[in-house]
Order: C-alpha cells, then sequence, then structure tokens
C-alpha cells in the first residue's frame, strides 16, 4: 500500500545521463548502502550474517542492483573494513565502496560520508542498511515506483507504524543531513520532510542487532 504522509508527519521539506546511471522520472539515482556499524550487540560482524547462504551484505548489494541496474553503488564501510572491500571486490567489483573513519560516531556521519562520494549530477539516493535481511529487489522496485510519481518528495518504507529505511532521499532533502549527528539518519530526516510518499514494507520489520535476531534467520 502507497500513502501519503501529508498532515501525518511535521513537514524535508530534475539533465543530460551519466554514462551507465538510470535515468529515472524525475532524475538520476544512485544507491548508498550502510554497512559501517561495529556489531556490538550482536557480538560478530552482521555483514556477515548469512540468510540462506548470503552474507547480509552481499544480499543487501544485489537488492540494490535488483532494483536499479546500471545505477551507482556506494557502500560504507567502518569496522571490518578490509575483509568486507575484499568481499565486495569478489561479488561485485563495480561497488564503490569507501571507509567511513568515524563510524563509531554513529549512523549520520556514515550517511554523510555515503552522499558526499556522489556525483554532482545525482538526483536522488535510495539508503539502504545491510542488516534488514528480509528486503529485496522487489520490495526496493517498490518504493523506487512510487517514488517516480512524485520525485520531488522523500520517498520511505513504513513498517511497525512509522516510516523509515529503505527510502529515496532527493538531493534537495540532504542538507538537512548536515545537522545530523550520533545515530540519527534517514527517518531523522523524514520527520523534518513535508510530504513523504509511504510504501508498506513489511519486509523491512527485521533487522540484526542481537544474537536472537540472527537466530530467527
Amino acid at each position: 500500500m502507497v500513502g501519503s504522509a501529508a498532515g501525518q508527519w511535521p513537514r524535508p521539506r530534475s539533465r543530460s545521463c551519466i554514462r551507465g546511471t538510470p535515468a529515472i522520472h524525475g532524475g538520476r539515482v544512485a544507491c548508498v548502502v550502510l554497512a559501517a556499524g561495529g556489531s556490538r550487540r550482536l557480538g560478530r560482524p552482521k555483514q556477515l550474517v548469512r540468510r540462506r547462504g548470503q552474507p547480509l551484505l552481499v544480499r543487501a548489494v544485489d537488492a540494490a542492483r535488483g532494483a536499479l541496474p546500471g545505477a551507482p553503488l556506494v557502500v560504507v564501510l567502518g569496522a571490518e573494513a578490509l575483509r568486507l572491500r575484499a568481499l565486495l571486490r569478489r561479488r561485485d567489483p563495480a561497488v564503490r565502496a569507501v571507509v567511513n573513519s568515524r563510524w563509531s560516531s554513529g549512523l549520520a556521519s556514515s550517511l554523510q560520508r555515503g552522499l558526499e562520494t556522489l556525483s554532482s549530477e545525482v538526483d536522488a539516493v535510495l539508503v539502504l542498511l545491510v542488516d534488514q535481511p528480509n528486503v529485496d529487489a522487489a520490495a526496493l522496485r517498490r518504493l523506487v515506483d512510487a517514488w517516480r510519481r512524485r520525485p520531488a518528495a522523500p520517498a520511505a518504507a513504513r513498517y511497525l507504524g512509522r516510516p523509515g529505511v529503505p527510502a529515496i532521499l532527493p538531493r534537495r532533502a540532504w542538507r538537512a543531513l548536515r545537522n545530523l549527528d550520533g545515530d540519527a539518519g534517514a527517518r531523522a530526516l523524514l520527520r523534518g520532510a513535508g510530504t513523504v510518499t509511504l510504501v508498506d514494507m513489511p519486509e523491512a520489520e527485521l533487522d540484526v542487532d542481537t544474537p536472537e535476531d540472527a537466530a530467527r534467520l
């Protein structure tokens, strides 16, 4: 189900194609996968936890590729960066892996690091997390399709009664990210948005933070 958040959330309030970047109605879209966390509560790298035989990092990259084939794809690493970069190089050499040296400060710095890596000709970014193993390409395509219909506004997954990541953020909304810190991320930006296109995504409800979460896989 797709809905509008207008009236529900406090009010963040499209050029020649980049080669290899999908020219989607409303602009060119890139993907940023946030995979920098230290997995303190889990006790081991969540990026390497397996779901149906695949590490969660690989699943997130494959989902992004399936939703936006040919789009620039940036993976932000922090903890275990060398190990995870090697995994990405073997799986998808076209992925651009960047390291957030401030990863331990929280999610905000990783999101800022990912966005600053993108070309100035990118008009919007699909942000997704590495620890939502049930979010696949089909779920992300629903989000992309909904965003296409109103590309000036952010689009976000809705689950557990509120909006969150995965989300698509138009460039005009990125300015608000400069003031975020700690673990504030796209969800905090969405709270300050005007109209947000919401897409019901129960697939996003499960995230892997604890050993109990991993056992549920």
